[in-house]
């Protein structure tokens, strides 16, 4: 479109269509705000006029019978009532309604029949037609009430006893409910006001005679004491009809013609402002748009004459603003260019994060040393850096590595070198190193590094865990000195020891178990490690209540690597402390996803000997559960017998307090291992989970069924939940059911699948 074609017009015409569309949709909030304000306070004006109504009916009913109670004790009145004279009760009567303004005045004799009236003299004695307030009378010593009398109209009346001294008599006296009434009442609460009768017709109101006669149109009976909204003569109103005794109903009205009014001018003067504002805005606008088009041109030009190789032209752009400095950047680009080639050449060997040499370049030092002399490669692994950078942000994780970097280059011996690998993992080179100095140069690095680091007002406590290996004695290139020095850095993090020596450690794994330190650390990077869940099922109910997350590697080139193949390996160099975190936070978001979408289960994980020694362990579980808002028994944590043996006093102290924040908590395993009954029974768990290698056997083995029976009544007797593991066929589940078994597992149940295999199994076995 030509409206679009140049930047100029591109830049004016959304600037304005932004405006347009904003003062549009501030108008139409504008607009329904004032539908809702409006029909708010009309509403709120109803309930509180609903409320005086009832107010002003319980005075004048106060009024009328101290009124007629006033008569009532009259002595003369009552002496005359007595006698039985009638002309004398009829003057009293009428000398006491005209002070009071009432125009219905009688006497009803005990049997409730009207002997004198006003309004009727001299007639004889008839029933009294309004029965139920006579009956309220007779039961409350006075009665009240809105009636229509024979004249159509409606009055509010009140009966009182005429007691000389017991009662030989009853008073009436009535109001009539009029317009000047109901004008009154419109006055003091602005609202209109109109008494209808039950059998039809208007009796009062402050209405104007066309409005009256609109209501007498209207539907009202459809009203009740909830505000409706009615239209009367073209006008708007809020309406509620509230109950006046059997015969009669009030309605309220409330006019919403000056609230409008005035909100229709407010929208008036918005559109003038909004009609003002763009007319001013698309003037500004392209006016802005040529200040920013003109300049930008320029430098359209010259990026084509850099594009073509030409870097003579300078480009001049006088302006202070991000388009000088945009002339400005190009300016630097055509000087910069040999700047940027040396730039590319520094970060082949450096590293952008802490400005130490890289690996590559560490490597070429060591190849510029003397290949005859000794020297020494070690490597350093911070501990418990993760759960540092989780918990404070990549930035505060970031300018850690960069604090630790200089500390570290502080300590280095003449001629050595400091490199950073990757993540918290640095490296040095050193020559002329012998064992000795190794071990001091060990000793003085992780004292210094112990002196805590403070960051923005944060003490961070730091530590590592370092590997040393030499050259020749432990290899010749800088691969096979990472690798004997990387696998001294993870013994020596397994021992809580602070360094060993690679001689310390022997020659390691097999040579396909070397790479894996690094293909796991890229797995971790790369996602390659995936959960897959088996089912949990009660078998007393025949319900899933759980699913266990086992570990599975996807490698990109090997396929699915078996657990047995890299999770020993992982614990036996302590990088299980890498792949745990992870393992958790997956489990507990897979547990929210799932509580969210109705799938309550409880997800176990298992955990190792250096994880549940780990003192960040129980930090690390509080946060995901906050992170997540799981309830904590949604999540359950699996030690083996053998993680709790390491160092049981710490173990137990870990799980204490991993139960005190709610977590479940299963002995994984059990019989396979060489915990105690007396150690088993100090542990705070829920659960005991019969090791596979006694479910598989049941039915060939007398003694392994002897072994599991015992141990779930052992288990019962302990007040825990009992599971069995790896049952694959339908005669071990229905032993283990008979048993007293609570929950079994294995792929007779169903195998490990992934998560969304998993709720579609569950959701297809429900539903069958």
């Amino acid at each position: 479109m030509s409206l679009f074609r140049t930047l100029e017009r591109r830049i004016a015409v959304v600037f304005v269509g932004l405006l347009v569309f904003v003062m549009l949709l501030i108008l139409l909030i504008v607009a329904r705000s004032g539908e809702v304000i409006i029909s708010s306070e009309s509403q709120r004006q109803l309930s509180a006029g609903a409320s005086n109504f009832g107010k002003l009916i319980e005075r004048d009913q106060r009024q009328l019978e101290l009124a007629a109670t006033v008569l009532a004790s009259d002595f003369g009145f009552r002496e005359a009532i007595a006698t039985q004279d009638q002309a004398t009760v009829l003057s009293v009567l009428r000398n006491h309604g005209f002070r009071i303004g009432a125009r219905v005045m009688m006497v009803l004799n005990l049997k409730g029949e009207v002997i004198v009236d006003t309004q009727r003299p001299g007639q004889p004695p008839r029933p009294f037609p309004f029965a139920a307030v006579l009956h309220d009378a007779h039961q409350d010593g006075r009665g009240s009430g809105v009636v229509q009398m024979d004249d159509k109209r409606l009055y509010q009346i009140v009966v009182v006893p005429i007691l000389a001294p017991v009662r030989i008599a009853w008073v009436v006296m009535g109001f009539p409910l009029e317009d000047a009434w109901a004008s009154e009442f419109s006055r003091v609460s602005g609202l209109d006001v109109s008494v209808v009768s039950t059998s039809g017709g208007i009796r009062a109101s402050s209405l104007a005679p066309s409005l009256r006669d609109a209501l007498e149109k209207t539907p009202w009976t459809t009203l009740g004491t909830e505000p409706q909204q009615m239209t009367l003569a073209g006008g708007h109103y809020h309406a509620v009809a509230l109950p006046l005794g059997p015969q009669a109903r009030v309605l309220l009205l409330h006019s919403l013609e000056y609230s409008e009014a005035v909100f229709r001018q407010l929208e008036h003067v918005l559109e003038i402002i909004a009609g003002l504002g763009v007319a001013l805005f698309v003037v500004g606008s392209f006016g802005l748009a040529r200040r920013i088009a003109g300049p930008l041109n320029t430098l359209a030009r010259a990026a084509r004459l850099i594009e073509g190789g030409d870097y003579s032209r300078t480009v001049v752009i006088e302006a202070p603003d991000e388009i000088g400095q945009l002339a400005a950047g190009f300016e630097s680009m055509r000087l910069g260019i040999a700047a940027r080639e040396q730039k590319i050449m520094q970060l082949a060997y450096e590293d952008t994060l802490t400005g130490l040499p890289n690996r590559t370049r560490l490597a070429e030092r060591l190849d510029q040393l003397d290949p005859g002399a000794a020297a020494m490669v070690a490597v350093l692994d911070l501990d418990r850096f993760a759960p540092i950078n989780d918990a404070l942000g990549h930035p505060v994780g970031d300018r850690l590595l960069q604090q630790v970097g200089a500390r570290l280059t502080g300590l280095l011996p003449p001629g050595g070198m400091l490199a950073r690998l990757w993540g918290d993992e640095f490296a040095f080179v050193a020559d002329n190193t012998d064992m000795a100095a190794a071990r001091n140069f060990a000793k003085r690095l992780l004292a210094a590094l112990r002196e805590p680091i403070e960051l923005d007002g944060q003490r961070l406590d730091v530590s590592g865990s370092l590997g040393i290996a030499f050259r020749p004695d432990d290899g010749h290139n800088m691969d096979a000195l990472l690798r004997r020095a990387e696998l001294a850095m993870y013994e020596a993090k397994r021992r809580q020891c602070g360094y060993m020596l690679a001689e310390e450690v022997g020659e390691g794994p097999p040579p396909e178990h070397l790479s894996l330190i690094g293909e796991m650390r890229q797995a971790l990077e790369h996602r390659e490690f995936i959960l897959h869940y088996q089912p949990k099922l009660a078998l007393a109910s025949d319900c899933i209540v759980g699913a266990e997350a086992l570990l599975r590697w996807q490698h990109p080139e090997r396929g699915l690597v078996p657990p047995g193949r890299f999770i020993p390996f992982a614990e036996q160099t302590g990088f299980i402390r890498e792949i745990t975190p992870w393992l958790l936070k997956e489990v507990a978001a897979q547990a929210a996803v799932w509580r969210e979408s109705g799938l309550s289960v409880v997800l176990s994980a298992n955990l190792s000997a250096r994880d549940l020694l780990n003192p960040d362990l129980v930090t690390l579980m509080q946060r995901l559960l906050a992170i997540h808002e799981l309830p904590p028994s949604i999540l359950c944590l699996e030690i083996t017998e053998s993680a709790l043996m390491e160092d049981p006093t710490l173990a137990l102290s870990h799980l204490a307090e991993l139960a005190a924040i709610g977590l479940k908590l299963s002995i994984d395993d059990y019989g396979a291992g060489q915990a105690s009954l007396s150690y088993v029974k100090s542990l705070p768990v829920h659960e005991l989970k019969i090791d596979q290698s006694f479910v598989g056997s049941l039915a060939t083995s007398p003694k392994d069924a002897a072994i599991v029976r015992s141990t779930i009544a052992l288990g019962h007797a302990l007040g825990l939940t009992v599971v069995a593991e790896g049952i694959e066929s339908e005669a071990d589940l229905r032993w283990l059911e008979a048993a007293g078994c609570d929950i079994g597992q294995g792929y007779f149940i169903s195998r490990p699948l992934t998560a969304d295999a998993f709720a579609d199994w569950l959701s297809t076995r429900q539903g069958g």
